[in-house]
């Protein structure tokens, strides 16, 4: 500072200079730091104005956010018309404690800490100490490990004898740790400030050592968790600019973003307990303390238990939708979070008198499906009894409106609980001479007790004890195969190649073919699933037969070109867009990479891979006239009262429907007459063809023995006027050498068509 040039005057005229020239100084003063303050105003209100509110939001808002109520997923009853919910929500309160209000923070630690650990936590504490969220037990007193003899009495030869408390866990009394907890509450809820801020998990070693060598105040590194964070109240406030500045080289953060973030601010809401027996709430609500709040959260049902569950998905951990419904949709159902916050003075200082302010959640869309609840339920009945019947590893069943493409019916086993799907994940002991199929797999436990996948010596080792999935399955049972597996289909895809051949006017029904014997192609043969060979038989009997031999001549009389053309048309190689979770389309290699023997194999549903999905689709255009149709599992949308309808789509025509009208004609005769006839039901026209498909290994050659095939049914009736289309198929079924889609697939499709006609009242037709 500059010293004054002048020196103190003591005469009355010098006074009256001094007295004016200050307050020109003053005034000059005045006008210079207005000038500052409107300057800065305007760079802090106009030029940074998205920069600095974002922090502000940071600072002057302590907040917690309230999670909308996520959408219900309905189902409706054809008959009553009444709406059934898979999926819908209950409440349950959520417990904070806002550490600015609270009084008496003492008496809230000692009031909630014996309602937030019950004595019946305590005992399942007890019971699976790895599994509960405090320490139960106690450490070992070390008098415990001390040996039980005079040092001076132990000699050299003798053994020394340790006492181990006999192996029994030393527990902590529930009044101890009741009281640990009661500690807990109080150290969080004493809290003033936010101490803990993270700004990276994940953090490689480099960025690490580079934040590490920073050596930056209130910024720490953990490198266990490989984790940085930071502690704003140890951040000097005129360093705070510098720190942010520094991180945001290492962070790729920007620095107004690191500021507000590591800026000091008060603790707000101090989050104790969510799901909350409706007992502990009432009782909390009784007590009656400042500070502390009871909000309601609206958490995952599913009324239906395993109703569906592959349909609709579950939520998971994290609240997020995981496979169908719940993943496709979980946008749309989760709706907007709100948020409830405490707001500040004009100096950033929160209002602790002030009431919160609540930003209202926007509650998420409800979906409608197209599925009958009634026949989904039998129908998943009946796939069950069928699977464990014949001893497969899982089915699965589709039923479609042919005309307009609503899913009736999508049902898979084994199934799982949405509202304990983690159960999926339970192993159990395997039996002594207990059956287990080669597809499952198989675990043992290690020294530590972990479980390990059995080696091959293990699984042979009558002595060790193995586990499996009680499932089977595990996680795989969470899969809707009917739409994110695929598979080669067999004989059910010959339908649709005969198709191609009468569209293209390349055969007819009674268009000779002289069955000889093999077909030799390249290094290849191609023989008849029974071995046997008919002579001259129509193409109706090459259906009715199921004669390979057939449709490899109907393959070389189309060509590739042609055939490819159509089998595209048909959708196989493209996803349905049905709207569920973990869609897959297949695999149709293009036609100019087809060898001699693949345009023949692809004929009989071998060398083609489809999803079910595609198939019934597929089937739905042979029956509705010869349409493609979008099929479709939501049949509306209700999002703020306003309902959006799915209608049904045509999205190209496949063939004609004269060709249509001749294959109908010729699959009514594979049913009576053919290999189709255990789904024939007297009285009824039904369309249908069975499929036996080997299963591909791991080196390119198809499985041999028990347990090597999938088998199928497609068809839909009345033949003539088709109210449904429908798949049947099974995974590796297991009954013998007469493992055939005629004597599993057929006889499982005419126990649902039975069902479908008596509930929908269907008339005899012939």
């Amino acid at each position: 500072m500059r010293k004054a040039r002048y020196s103190h005057v003591t005469t009355t005229g010098r006074t009256g200079y001094s007295h004016s020239a200050r307050i020109v100084s003053l005034t000059i003063f005045a006008a210079i730091l207005f000038v500052f303050i409107i300057g800065r105003l305007f760079q802090l209100q106009i030029l940074k104005h998205n920069e600095y509110s974002s922090i502000a939001e940071e600072q002057h808002f302590g907040a917690i956010d309230l999670p909308a109520r996520r959408g219900e997923i309905l189902v409706q009853d054809t008959h009553s018309g009444e709406f059934s919910k898979l999926a819908t929500n209950t409440t349950l309160d959520l417990l904070y404690v806002d550490p600015l209000v609270a009084e008496d923070k003492n008496l809230i630690a000692k009031s909630l800490a014996p309602l937030l650990f019950t004595e019946t936590e305590y005992e399942q504490c007890v019971e699976m100490p790895e599994e509960c969220i405090y320490e139960v037990i106690q450490d070992e007193p070390l008098e415990t490990f001390l040996t039980t003899e005079p040092v001076w009495d132990l000699g050299l030869e003798k053994e020394i004898e340790v006492e181990t408390n006999n192996g029994k866990e030393n527990f902590k009394s529930y009044y101890e740790l009741t009281k640990e907890v009661e500690d807990n509450i109080f150290r969080k809820i004493s809290k003033l400030e936010i101490d803990f801020v993270i700004l990276r998990r994940d953090a490689d070693e480099d960025l690490m050592a580079n934040v590490i060598n920073a050596r930056l105040p209130g910024i720490f590194v953990d490198t266990e968790r490989f984790m940085i964070y930071g502690d704003p109240t140890l951040i000097p406030e005129n360093q705070l600019n510098s720190v942010a500045k520094a991180l945001a080289n290492h962070l790729d953060e920007s620095v107004s973003t690191l500021e507000s973030r590591l800026t000091r601010r008060k603790v707000r809401y101090v989050f104790l307990k969510n799901k909350l027996d409706p007992d502990v709430s009432r009782q909390i609500k009784e007590i009656d303390l400042k500070g502390v709040v009871l909000l309601q959260e609206h958490w995952r049902y599913y009324p239906e238990s395993d109703l569906g569950s592959h349909l609709i998905g579950f939520l998971s951990r994290d609240n997020v939708g995981q496979y169908g419904i719940e993943g496709y949709f979980n946008v749309e159902l989760e709706g907007k979070k709100g948020k409830i916050y405490a707001e500040s003075d004009p100096f950033g200082r929160q209002i602790t008198v002030g009431e919160s302010k609540i930003v209202n959640a926007i509650d998420g869309d409800t979906i409608v499906l197209t599925i009958d609840r009634i026949v989904q339920k039998e129908v998943e009945n009946i796939l069950a009894e069928s699977v464990e019947k014949f001893r497969a590893d899982s089915g699965q069943v589709i039923i479609m409106n042919p005309f307009t493409g609503a899913i009736i019916a999508m049902a898979n086993y084994p199934t799982f609980d949405s509202n304990h799907f983690s159960d999926a994940y339970i192993l159990r002991e395997v039996e002594k001479d207990e059956e287990i199929y080669d597809t499952v797999e198989i675990f043992t436990r290690d020294e530590k007790g972990a479980y390990m996948p059995a080696s091959t010596e293990d699984v042979e080792n009558e002595e060790v004890t193995k586990y499996v999935y009680e499932n089977k399955f595990g996680s795989g049972v969470f899969k809707n195969k009917t739409v994110s597996e695929f598979y080669e289909p067999g004989s059910v895809f010959k339908p649709i190649v005969m198709s191609i051949a009468i569209d293209s006017k390349e055969v007819e029904p009674q268009t000779k073919f002289d069955d000889d014997g093999p077909l030799q192609i390249d290094e290849f043969e191609i023989k008849n699933s029974d071995g046997q060979y008919h002579g001259q038989t129509t193409m109706t009997e090459v259906l009715e037969l199921s004669l390979n031999t057939g449709m490899s001549h109907v393959a070389q009389l189309l060509g590739k070109q042609l055939m490819y053309k159509y089998i595209k048309d048909y959708g196989f190689g493209e996803y349905t867009n049905i709207r569920l979770e973990g869609e897959t389309k297949g695999e149709v290699d293009y036609y100019k990479r087809w060898s001699k023997a693949q345009l023949l194999t692809t004929s009989f549903g071998q060398g083609i891979i489809v999803t079910p999905l595609q198939m019934v689709t597929a089937w739905a255009a042979i029956a509705n006239g010869g349409k493609l149709i979008q099929p479709y599992i939501v049949d509306s949308i209700i999002k703020d009262n306003e309902v959006i309808k799915t209608e049904p789509q045509v999205i190209h025509r496949v063939i004609t429907e004269e060709t249509s009208s001749i294959m109908t004609s010729m699959l009514i005769s594979v049913v009576r007459r053919g290999h189709g006839r255990p789904a024939d039901i007297p009285g009824y026209l039904i369309a249908g063809k069975t499929g036996t498909s080997q299963i591909a290994g791991k080196y390119g050659e198809y499985e041999t023995g028990e347990g090597a095939t999938i088998t199928s049914f497609a068809g839909y009736f009345p033949a003539l006027q088709p109210q449904f289309v429908m798949l049947v198929k099974f995974d590796r079924p297991r009954i013998g050498e007469n493992t055939w889609g005629s004597t599993t697939a057929a006889p499982t499709f005419r126990r649902i068509t039975e069902f479908l006609i008596d509930y929908y009242n269907i008339q005899a037709n012939s």
